[in-house]
């Protein structure tokens, strides 16, 4: 075999995957700047790089933290990045921009699903050859959950979100983060309060990390301690206590840190830009301090939660109920008592006979889909004689070209719209060699139809994805009795939104802009 080129060898080493992996983290955030021209607003040029990444920070300040932030105050958020970058366009464009970017880190595009992609990974082997094999890379970015005391859906940033915030490769927190507050003490004895700034806002960032891992580990113990028995026998009682005294080191030196930055705010003769920079890194690590004490009082009773989810989950015996009679013991008594009186027990008897109550983030669409699809057979065919000719398998239903050309008229029209305004651009477009038009016409009104009233075929799942990948995971569709007017087509011109509430504003606007129209005639 000839001499391998000039290859580094660094690429045959076993973490130079991870290096790859770093790398990984920031693609969904540049596919989605690439996919921006396609919009609507996609000529106005947003930076939409700037905007993920102020997505994810505003979701890190107060991840942790008893008020988390929701989907709607991080749209809110950035909405206001984007009418200081382009004041003169209309507040609805700046909220879609701001959308845009939030579903694209939470990869709404796919039902939330995580960003997939394949790596390749060389080795090198005894004789000199080089080995070749492709690694999957799964990971999420922005991830949405329920907060059971507020009754809300808020948004946590995952640690491969935040490792692309900091810009850095996977480290140890608590070595990283010991490096970080002596490289901080020294930049502030010196005076250099600007580098010193950028150490404590990583310190930060470092401090979420650390408190996601714990929060974790709890919560996975309070949904089924048989998944994380194994970890409480073995590591995680040691690993408590390197958590307890790492905590302890860090309050102490953020407490000598923070006593050293006063000193340079109290400063009779102190620049005025040293002293806006020394408030902000006040502020900074006077928030590592209030995560590190909230999470030194979650440290102290890990234990606890361990020990009580174990007889809550292991010794709790089954409950009975007997059988009541429904007439005398439940009905007549309740139908006795005053309505004000009666609400309450009527409540409660609901919430427990229904059974277990589902989660915010599940949409009732996909639930009634999933409950009205066909029962899978659990028949297994037998395999083919063995002289049998296997003939080539059937071709798709849709061409895949079609499926794109389609997807793509979707997204350059601004939803909501009605089915007309996207058959007339469909009939308006030019397409690739080999594209049917008129096959691109149909796919989206059959897409359309079938989101608005889904039919029981044979092969349901597949016309699931063929609807979603054309109009998108969380499209809804609605009638309002308006008579298509596209030549070739009759029925109702159906609404098509991107989301409900999207709907629901198009549906007032709709109202508003009828009932004025009228009121002129």
């Amino acid at each position: 075999m000839s001499e391998l080129q000039p290859v580094g060898r660094a690429v045959f080493d076993g973490s130079f995957g991870e290096r790859v992996r770093a790398l990984l983290r920031v693609r969904p955030v540049a596919d989605a700047a690439d996919n921006a021209s396609r919009q609507a607003w996609g000529e106005r040029a947003y930076d939409v790089v700037t905007l993920a990444l102020a997505a994810i920070d505003s979701v890190i300040a107060r991840q942790g933290f008893d008020d988390e932030v929701t989907h709607d105050e991080v749209v809110a958020a950035l909405q206001s990045l984007t009418a200081a970058a382009h004041p003169e366009r209309p507040f609805d464009e700046h909220r879609s921009v701001a959308r845009y970017v939030v579903d694209a880190l939470l990869n709404r595009r796919d039902r939330e699903t995580p960003f997939r992609y394949e790596i390749s990974t060389f080795s090198r082997n005894q004789d000199g050859a080089v080995g070749h094999r492709q690694v999957p890379v799964e990971f999420r970015l922005l991830t949405e959950h329920e907060d059971h005391a507020r009754g809300v859906n808020v948004l946590r940033a995952s640690k491969d979100a935040i490792n692309a915030l900091v810009g850095g490769l996977e480290f140890d927190v608590e070595d990283e983060q010991a490096a970080i507050e002596l490289m901080l003490a020294r930049q502030l004895e010196r005076g250099a309060f600007g580098q010193a700034e950028k150490a404590a806002e990583r310190s930060r960032l470092l401090s979420v990390r650390y408190a996601d891992e714990l929060r974790t580990l709890v919560a996975d113990t309070t949904r089924d301690i048989r998944t994380v028995l194994d970890r409480w026998a073995e590591e995680v009682p040691g690993q408590l206590e390197r958590n307890r005294v790492h905590l302890e080191e860090r309050l102490a030196a953020e407490a000598k840190l923070l006593d050293h930055v006063r000193g340079a705010l109290d400063g009779a003769d102190t620049d005025l830009h040293i002293v806006s920079a020394a408030a902000r890194i006040a502020g900074l690590l006077e928030e590592c301090r209030r995560r590190h004490t909230e999470l030194h009082g979650r440290l102290v009773n890990a234990r606890t939660v361990f020990l009580d989810e174990q007889t809550r989950q292991s010794f709790r015996p089954i409950g009975g109920l007997r059988n009541p009679n429904i007439t005398d013991d439940v009905f007549l008594p309740l139908l006795m008592l005053p309505a004000d009186v009666a609400v309450e027990p009527a409540e409660t008897f609901a919430t427990l006979i229904a059974g277990a109550r589902v989660p915010r983030v599940v949409r009732f669409a996909d639930l009634v889909d999933d409950l009205l699809a066909p029962r899978r057979t659990s028949d297994i065919e037998d395999p083919p004689p063995a002289d049998d000719e296997l003939g080539d398998p059937d071709p798709p239903a849709v061409p895949p070209e079609v499926l794109v050309a389609a997807a793509e008229i979707v997204e350059r029209v601004e939803l909501p719209a009605r089915l007309s305004e996207l058959l007339l651009v469909a009939r308006s477009a030019d397409f690739p060699d080999g594209v049917d038009g008129g096959a691109v016409e149909r796919l989206i009104a059959l897409s359309v139809l079938w989101t608005y009233a889904p039919e029981s075929v044979e092969d349901f799942s597949t016309a699931v994805d063929a609807a979603a990948r054309v109009l998108g995971a969380t499209t809804v569709v609605d009638a309002d009795g308006t008579t298509i007017g596209v030549p070739g087509w009759s029925g109702d011109d159906l609404i098509v939104a991107e989301s409900e509430e999207g709907l629901a504003d198009w549906a007032s606007t709709y109202a508003v802009t009828h009932r004025s129209s009228r009121e002129a005639s």
